[in-house]
């Protein structure tokens, strides 16, 4: 016998073997010769189809544990509920601070109100703190001015905050408790704001703000009269706006507006969304949300939100119309701050960067996952008052909860990794009779039982010989 016809001896008395030994069912008759080859078809045939039958559930299992695991239920125990107090963030109608405006004049580019220059630099200033996509086609203004042109993006940043009004409020709130709590500066596609009773704001700032823990935060439930803060003797006009303590206020958001000698008072509605402990077994893919200590993969940040993850995708797309992005917009490494030309570039492309389109109009895709957990807040009461002349100039605000929602909204696992074991199982059982102790065998067979057949038959061959 040659060694070929050999090997192919022994491959067939191995396989065999392995068709006599094993627990999945239907293998031994279509190895086994005692049949009629009809008989053996008839096998073959049962068990391809059962092997795709399973195969195909076991895929829509799989693909249901990884794409679609969660479910949202509805509670209503609302009685003991601890709600987080809106967060609220006040951006400065007219930054510009003159006085401190002219000193930098005179500081760094020698003019004073004789010079010629002066209104250009000053109205220079003045966009450069009151600066959003709103009012980007200003620095067109400012590109054929050869010392303004010299002007870095990180330098606009460092004027702009020396320019700038001082944040100087008187704040009240519904518990003592929380008096600790002041505004913290942030950064926003508006441009520098302050947040008051943040949780995420702090992350995002041109400066170190300290780092909130959640706990820290003022919480309200039914059993409160009433939950509200107080902010008054503001500097100057603002508009504010209320959200969540773990989200930051997009430029599409709802804000309101209180000018001097005057008094608004806002109060809301709100429908929670929480999660389970157990969400955080699963990858962000699968539950489609993220929580707000939970930063995006290959990042620098330490929290994620929604709008900030809106954020960093206008930033990308800033760099890509113009090689930079505004300074509104925490740095990052590999895109540059931009200049006076770099702001002029985008001022063609505001309308695009806003409405998160391409050059041609098509909507841009960034991949924003949800937050697990948040507050959605929907006004309920919306109260103005002015004054005349002799009252004091002042400028106050109020956001309030007056009215519980009596049902919350709940993320939780529905398809965990426990079903999708069971749910393996199963299948494999119904349709090969097989179990874990069979695909075992099957490896065993593969490996340590074939290399000692295989050395057994060598050791042999080599003693026939």
């Amino acid at each position: 016998m040659s060694e070929g016809d050999n090997w192919k001896s022994k491959a067939a008395y191995y396989i065999n073997d392995f068709g006599e030994g094993t627990t999945l069912h239907g293998i031994r008759y279509i190895i086994n010769k005692k049949f009629h080859p009809s008989e053996r078809l008839f096998w073959l045939a049962i068990v391809v189809l059962a092997t795709y039958g399973a195969t195909a559930l076991i895929y829509n299992s799989w693909y249901r544990y990884s794409s679609n695991p969660t479910v949202i239920s509805l509670e209503k125990d609302f009685r003991d509920w601890n709600l987080l107090f809106p967060a609220a963030t006040v951006c400065f109608q007219e930054r510009l601070n003159e006085s401190a405006a002219t000193e930098i004049l005179t500081e760094r580019w020698n003019v004073d109100n004789s010079s010629k220059e002066m209104n250009l630099y000053m109205n220079f200033l003045n966009s450069v703190v009151n600066i959003s996509y709103e009012n980007l086609d200003e620095f067109q203004d400012y590109v054929q001015d050869p010392v303004l042109a010299k002007i870095s993006g990180e330098e606009m940043a460092e004027i702009a905050r020396k320019v700038m009004v001082e944040m100087e409020y008187h704040a009240t709130i519904f518990n003592s408790a929380y008096k600790h709590l002041i505004f913290h500066e942030v950064l926003t596609e508006m441009g520098i704001c302050y947040t008051y009773s943040g949780l995420v704001a702090n992350y995002i700032s041109l400066i170190d703000n300290p780092r909130p823990k959640k706990h820290s935060l003022p919480t309200c439930n039914y059993l409160n009269s009433l939950c509200y803060a107080r902010i008054e003797d503001l500097p100057t006009a603002i508009r504010y706006y209320v959200h969540a303590p773990t989200e930051i206020p997009d430029s599409s958001n709802k804000y309101f507006l209180v000018s001097r000698n005057m008094e608004r008072d806002t109060s809301f509605r709100f429908q929670e969304t929480v999660a389970s402990k157990d969400l955080r077994r699963l990858d962000p893919k699968q539950r489609q949300c993220r929580f707000y200590n939970e930063p995006l993969e290959k990042s620098d940040d330490e929290i994620y939100s929604y709008n900030y993850c809106r954020m960093k995708c206008r930033k990308s797309m800033a760099f890509e119309y113009c090689g930079c992005a505004p300074y509104f917009y925490k740095k990052e490494e590999g895109i540059p701050v931009c200049n006076v030309e770099g702001l002029a570039c985008l001022a063609k492309y505001a309308k695009n960067l806003i409405r998160m389109q391409d050059k041609n109009g098509k909507g841009k895709k960034c991949d924003c996952a949800f937050l697990c957990e948040t507050t959605d807040f929907y006004i309920d009461k919306n109260a103005v008052r002015k004054w005349t002349y002799p009252v004091p100039c002042n400028i106050r605000f109020r956001w309030a909860i007056e009215h519980y929602s009596k049902t919350r909204l709940k993320r939780d696992i529905i398809f965990g990794l426990e079903d999708l074991l069971v749910s393996l199982g199963g299948t494999a059982a119904l349709f090969l009779g097989s179990s874990v102790l069979s695909f075992v065998e099957v490896i065993y067979y593969l490996t340590l039982r074939l290399f000692w057949f295989l050395v057994s038959s060598n050791k042999k061959q080599k003693k026939d010989t």
